[in-house]
């Protein structure tokens, strides 16, 4: 087999990019150029899938497409390298450059894009709400489609959904189309077995994943091994499969219902059965009702991505 006989499926496969997205980047920003099999098919050599990979990493780091898709592939590794400690100098003219550069142009994209995937779930088209997302990842990049998109759509559905405005039909399609999607997109992400493990779940009694899903997807994105079980595990099914996976940490979500009496037992139940040395995350709209019972395990509670990231990087170094 020559080197360039790769059709996009297998390319897709190897480098966890849809067809969608790898033709966009070949049309729009030039990433790879192809060559075309007898019957017009496209065929990429062993070179493109590397370069589609790296530029995935890369976008997944944040940066966007439209400003690596040129870059040699040195320059790429070069972007997924941890950077060097700034000087106090150079720290200063970074903060000052972020304050000045604070409102990026990406932003109206991001609204328009969110808002396409709020009515793709209002009229149950799971095929549109798919293609926005892969139209999100390619613009946005890995982080800015969850900060900006999948995060912002997950309590919108939720207060539509409390205020009579959408199904649990509708709720049930953005999620099946999200975890799927986000996960389809973490494969390729496979960590070593030292990269540290999270479990995501949600209490027992807790029947709403959507945010559990995208905890998953944010802790993938920060490197960690993630065991995901869905939604509403009693606590003794959270201890044993810890105890099965060497989990360094347990992240829950809490939604809805916020006046379940039974939650904070179940809370105390979980931390009484963890070893020590797990951790617990804590997030979703519901965390202030329970937040006695979250303090009294000493749970984390994250408002946003922005604390879980910084709650997860705790962690890793605390245990290095």
């Amino acid at each position: 087999m020559s080197d360039l006989c790769h059709p996009i499926k297998i390319v897709a496969k190897r480098t966890g990019l849809t067809p969608h997205v790898i033709r966009v980047w070949e049309k729009r920003y030039a990433t790879v150029s192809p060559t075309r099999s007898e019957g017009n098919q496209r065929l990429y050599s062993d070179a493109d899938i590397n370069r589609l990979i790296l530029l995935r990493r890369v976008v997944s780091a944040g940066h966007s497409i439209g400003t690596v898709a040129r870059l040699a592939e040195n320059q790429l590794e070069g972007l997924v390298q941890p950077p060097p400690e700034p000087t106090h100098s150079e720290a200063t003219a970074t903060a000052n450059s972020a304050a000045i550069s604070i409102v990026s142009p990406s932003v109206s994209v991001a609204g328009s894009l969110a808002e396409a995937a709020f009515q793709a779930t209002v009229q149950m088209d799971g095929a549109a709400l798919e293609r926005v997302l892969d139209e999100a990842s390619i613009t946005l990049g890995q982080i800015g489609l969850l900060n900006q998109i999948v995060a912002p759509l997950v309590h919108r559905i939720g207060d539509a959904w409390r205020r009579g405005e959408l199904k649990v039909a509708n709720e049930h399609l953005a999620t099946a189309v999200i975890r799927t999607f986000l996960g389809r997109a973490a494969r390729p992400l496979a960590m070593h077995h030292s990269a540290p493990a999270i479990l995501v779940t949600t209490p027992a009694g807790q029947l709403h994943e959507l945010g559990a899903i995208l905890v998953a997807a944010c802790a993938a994105a920060q490197g960690w091994r993630v065991l995901f079980l869905g939604a509403s595990l009693p606590a003794e099914e959270i201890v044993g499969a810890v105890r099965l996976g060497g989990v360094r940490a347990v992240a829950l979500s809490l939604v809805h219902p916020e006046d379940d009496p039974a939650i904070p037992h179940e809370l105390a139940r979980l931390r009484r059965l963890l070893p020590d040395e797990v951790a617990i995350l804590a997030g979703g709209r519901a965390c202030h009702a329970y937040q006695l019972a979250l303090q009294a395990i000493r749970a984390t509670v994250c408002s946003n991505l922005i604390d879980l990231g910084s709650a997860l990087d705790q962690l890793r170094q605390g245990q290095n």
